[in-house]
């Protein structure tokens, strides 16, 4: 069900990206929104179906997938708080999108129709400064994403993951369980088993039923590949460089 946003005040928001522009913008932005339920494993985008809205996530967990076969998908990035789905609409591309975006952590978003957010990215200048500084980010973890599944061990490429998805999710738990997790790594479900007891046995994780609890997140960026701190640093960089006088963008370390 969606709930109009209106002008309700800027602090209504917990969409990070959107925490980055000047308040008048921002309520611009906040009256041309809906406030969606996003559910797992609802598909906000088709593959090769034409976009209908944008949506800014304000908690859960969105992965945006490339067909790799006639039914495949494989994870390509992850939008949380920190981002928006929708990345095509930004770019002005057409308008049958290569890749499909599903929900894999439920929670709530920002949802706004393409032709109103077409007219405020030509009209608010903060807002598409923030999306085009957003944008160096997907291209930077998509990237350095594919560089790291092309070299790293699957234990690595783990790491990364659940760093990202806790980055996105700005929570330690991740509910999501060994087969979905599988799926969007690309992996067989023994590897992911093995891979997350290894971590357990050392104290990263704890793993419960249909959820993975990161309880040493320092020690994991250790064992990871220098990817996740590539990627991470480069978000930093593009928020901190759109407007110091705005609210301070906190990223998990």
């Amino acid at each position: 069900m969606a709930t109009p946003v209106g002008t309700s005040s800027p602090s209504d928001t917990r969409n990070r990206l959107l925490l980055a522009i000047p308040a008048d913008e921002l309520s611009w932005v906040l009256s041309i929104s809906e406030r969606v339920q996003l559910t797992p494993h609802q598909i906000l985008h088709e593959y090769m179906v034409p976009m209908d809205h944008v949506y800014f996530v304000e908690s859960g967990l969105v992965s945006v997938g490339a067909k790799v076969g006639r039914d495949k998908f494989v994870e390509v990035w992850l939008t949380g708080s920190q981002g928006m789905v929708g990345v095509p609409v930004v770019l002005g591309a057409g308008a049958e999108p290569l890749h499909r975006r599903t929900v894999q952590v439920g929670g709530q978003a920002l949802r706004i129709g393409t032709r109103d957010f077409r007219q405020a990215l030509e009209s608010l200048p903060a807002f598409r400064k923030a999306l085009h500084a957003f944008l160096n980010v997907v291209l930077s973890q998509t990237s350095q994403s594919g560089a790291c599944n092309s070299t790293h061990s699957v234990k690595h490429r783990m790491a990364r993951w659940l760093l990202v998805a806790r980055s996105g999710l700005n929570a330690d738990d991740i509910p999501l369980t060994h087969g979905v997790l599988a799926q969007l790594l690309g992996v067989r479900r023994a590897s992911v088993t093995e891979c997350l007891d290894h971590f357990e046995s050392q104290g990263l994780i704890n793993t419960k039923r249909g959820k993975i609890v990161i309880c040493n997140s320092s020690d994991l960026r250790e064992i990871c590949c220098d990817c996740f701190r590539m990627i991470d640093r480069e978000y930093e960089q593009q928020l901190a460089s759109l407007n110091e006088t705005q609210n301070k963008i906190d990223i998990p370390v």
